[in-house]
């Protein structure tokens, strides 16, 4: 089961399992915010990949654009950070909807919803796993340090290298000849000034990879949300 099924089977158990009218619309409502959320992210992340091996350099264009590629690739990659990030609040709205954890709308987020599942109080040690699985996990740790930087301090550091990638003669390959190469790396921890490539956090792969690891922790966390 896919990501937007579950959030479909999470809203039709609320619609079957809660009687307050307004509860139900809330979590309808962020049921749908999350899906929104990860299309957002989704399309940031299809427009990087449209940039793969692309630069200002090396594409020649006679329409006068706007914006360079390079600030495209700074634009998309400030967004899929922001709102991938932004995904797992909107699914802590949901499930403090749908499991009346008490928390005011204006006041909830991810990490507070963690802590009252991993407090002494609540009996659902379950889910109170999964999300502490995702907390705890590098995929998150490193997501809240590139979003942190991109919403609150500046643009995350890209190294961009162009290489150009030669054949030996005589091989049946599509083409021998000298072809220009981009690549773009994401700095390890865009916290520090003094930044560092070490990681080799190549774009869009390795924001695919990220992508992929906090989804599943959303799946595992929709699994685990028991509408009350």
């Amino acid at each position: 089961m896919n990501t937007f099924d579950k959030i479909d089977s999470l809203m039709e158990q609320a619609n079957n399992i809660i009687p307050q009218k307004t509860r139900k619309q809330k979590v309808k409502l962020y049921a749908e915010g999350l899906k929104a959320k990860i299309t957002q992210m989704s399309f940031a992340l299809e427009k990087l990949s449209e940039f793969d091996n692309k630069s200002d350099d090396t594409v020649m264009s006679t329409e006068q654009k706007s914006f360079t590629i390079t600030e495209q690739v700074h634009f998309y990659s400030d967004t899929f950070w922001t709102f991938l990030y932004s995904s797992l609040d909107v699914l802590a709205q949901l499930v403090n909807q749908a499991m009346k954890l008490g928390f005011d709308e204006k006041n909830v987020s991810f990490i507070q919803v963690n802590s009252k599942l991993q407090g002494n109080k609540y009996k659902d040690k379950t889910i109170a796993k999964k999300f502490d699985e995702c907390i705890k996990s590098k995929a998150f740790k490193n997501l809240e340090r590139y979003r942190n930087c991109s919403t609150h301090r500046r643009q995350i550091f890209i190294l961009e290298e162009m290489k150009k990638v030669k054949g030996t003669a005589g091989y049946q390959v599509s083409s021998t000849a000298p072809v220009t190469t981009v690549v773009r790396t994401l700095c390890d921890n865009p916290l520090e000034l003094n930044v560092k490539v070490e990681q080799k956090r190549i774009i869009p792969d390795y924001m695919i990879k990220t992508k992929n690891k906090i989804l599943e922790y959303i799946n595992n966390i929709l699994g685990e949300t028991k509408p009350v």
